[in-house]
């Protein structure tokens, strides 16, 4: 069973990813947020290990706030080929 992660909530709504049920969630996995900014688990592994994308560790968890990821992905990043 494959959640629908919708980019933005609902006018009004908490910020967080949507769920079938109309519940949201405030903390995603790393496969949840690679695949809600369209990039690789790797390239979310990455980001966290360089600090630029915050995480709350429970137990083995890595989970991603929600907001965190809209707020990183609203903002312009350097990419790796910078000369």
């Amino acid at each position: 069973m494959q959640t629908q992660i919708s980019a933005l909530p609902p006018s009004g709504a908490n910020t967080t990813s949507e769920l079938p049920q109309g519940q949201f969630k405030l903390m995603l996995s790393k496969n949840e947020a690679a695949e809600m900014i369209s990039v690789s688990v790797r390239t979310i592994e990455n980001l966290i290990a360089n600090k630029e994308l915050p995480v709350r560790r429970i137990g083995k968890r890595v989970l991603i706030p929600y907001r965190c990821l809209v707020e990183f992905s609203r903002h312009d990043h350097q990419t790796g080929s910078v000369q």
